[in-house]
C-alpha cells in the first residue's frame, strides 16, 4: 500500500467515524435539540438543567412558560394549563440570577410565539452585574448557528455519560407527563414545622445597603427589555411565597431591608405596563406562616405552586400601583417584626 493510499485511507476513516459520532448525538439527542426523545425517558436534573432548557424551549409545543428559580421548579404546567389556558412549559433555573431567567425568556421568544410569561421574581438575583449566570450556559445550543453545534456533537459528558443514560431508560411517558414532572422535587419527608420558626433578634441586627446600581441595569436588560419588545405576551409576574421565617432570617443577617428596596425598585417599574399584572404572594399568611408548606425557609411545596396559579387567575394579592407596593412591603416588614405571629 503505498503512502497515498494509507493517507486517503486513513483519512476517509477518520471523516467516516466522525460521521458516525454525530448521527448518534443527533439520532439520541439527549438534550433534545433537535427532536423530542424518541425511544427514551429523558434526565431533567438540576445539575443539567441549562442544557435540558436549551431542548425544551427548542423542541418542546408551547405557548406559555413558567420562568423563575428552584422554587418555580414544583410549578404543575396541567395545573396552570387548567387555570390560565395555554400550553406551558417550565424553563426553571435552580438559584439562577436575572440574567439567566432572561437567557430562558430570549430562546422561548426567539423560538416560539409566546402569549404568557408566569415569572417568579427572586429579589436575591437582581442585585448582582446584570450579566453574571449562576452557571456557565452552553451558549452553542442557545444560539441559531449550527456549526457551534460541534461543541454538542462531540462532547464527552454527552457521549459517555448523557447516551448512555437515554440507552439505560428506554420507554415513552406522555407529553404532560414529562411536562409536569420535570425539575419537580418535592420531598418525601418535611422537617418539622418548628425547626423552621426563626425569631428576630433583640434588638434588630444594623442592615446593609443595597445594591440599588446592580438592580437598575438587571431591572433594565433582564426585565423591562423582554416586556417593552413584547407588548402582546402577559407577563404574570410574582414575588414568591417565602416562609416568614425567611424574612426573619434576612433581617438577622442584616439583608432584610437591601431586599425590600429592591422589591420596591421592581415595583416602580413594571407596575405602569399594560401587559404586565404583579403579584405578592410573600403576604399571604396562611401560606407563610404554615411551616407546614416548607422544606426549609424558601421552598415550598407544589400545593402552594398549584395554589398560585389559581390565585392568578383570581387576581388575588394584585398589585396595581407602585403605592400599594410600598404599602405591602411596609406590611411585610411588620409581619416579619411582629413578635406575636410565630
Amino acid at each position: 500500500m503505498t503512502a497515498r493510499r494509507f493517507c486517503q485511507l486513513t483519512l476517509g476513516g477518520t471523516i467516516l467515524c466522525l460521521l458516525l459520532v454525530i448521527g448518534l448525538v443527533v439520532l439520541v439527542d439527549p438534550f433534545e435539540i433537535y427532536h423530542r426523545a424518541l425511544f427514551y425517558i429523558p434526565s431533567f436534573r438540576s445539575e443539567i438543567q441549562s442544557y435540558s432548557n436549551a431542548g425544551v424551549a427548542r423542541s418542546f409545543d408551547y405557548d406559555s412558560v413558567i420562568v423563575g428559580s428552584s422554587v418555580t421548579e414544583n410549578s404543575t404546567p396541567s395545573v396552570y394549563e387548567a387555570a390560565l389556558g395555554g400550553r406551558f412549559v417550565k424553563l426553571c433555573m435552580n438559584g439562577g440570577t436575572a440574567m439567566d431567567h432572561a437567557r430562558m425568556l430570549e430562546m422561548a421568544f426567539r423560538t416560539h410565539e409566546v402569549r404568557r410569561v408566569v415569572y417568579g421574581i427572586d429579589v436575591f438575583a437582581y442585585p448582582v452585574y446584570w450579566t453574571n449566570q449562576k452557571m456557565a450556559t452552553p451558549n452553542y445550543l442557545y444560539d441559531a448557528d449550527l456549526l457551534n453545534d460541534v461543541h454538542y456533537w462531540f462532547n464527552e459528558d454527552v457521549l459517555f455519560k448523557e447516551i448512555p443514560y437515554a440507552f439505560r431508560h428506554p420507554g415513552k411517558m406522555n407529553e404532560q407527563g414529562i411536562r409536569d414532572w420535570m425539575y419537580a422535587w418535592d420531598p418525601p419527608e418535611l422537617p418539622s414545622p418548628e425547626s423552621l420558626r426563626v425569631k428576630v433578634a433583640d434588638p434588630v441586627p444594623d442592615q446593609q445597603p443595597s445594591r440599588m446600581e446592580l438592580i437598575e441595569m438587571n431591572i433594565e436588560h433582564n426585565l423591562i427589555s423582554f416586556i417593552e419588545a413584547h407588548p402582546d405576551t402577559e407577563f404574570d409576574l410574582f414575588f414568591p411565597p417565602y416562609s416568614l421565617s425567611y424574612w426573619r432570617n434576612q433581617m438577622n443577617n442584616g439583608q432584610f431591608e437591601a431586599d425590600m428596596e429592591c422589591r420596591d425598585r421592581i415595583i416602580e417599574c413594571v407596575t405602569d405596563y399594560a401587559n404586565v399584572r404583579l403579584y405578592d404572594f410573600a403576604l399571604m399568611r396562611e401560606w407563610v406562616t404554615n411551616y407546614a408548606n416548607y422544606y426549609d425557609y424558601r421552598h415550598y411545596t407544589s400545593g402552594i405552586n398549584d395554589a398560585m396559579a389559581f390565585a392568578i387567575q383570581e387576581g388575588r394579592m394584585r398589585i396595581v400601583s407602585a403605592e400599594q407596593g410600598k404599602q405591602n412591603t411596609a406590611e411585610l416588614r411588620q409581619m416579619t417584626l411582629d413578635p406575636a405571629i410565630p
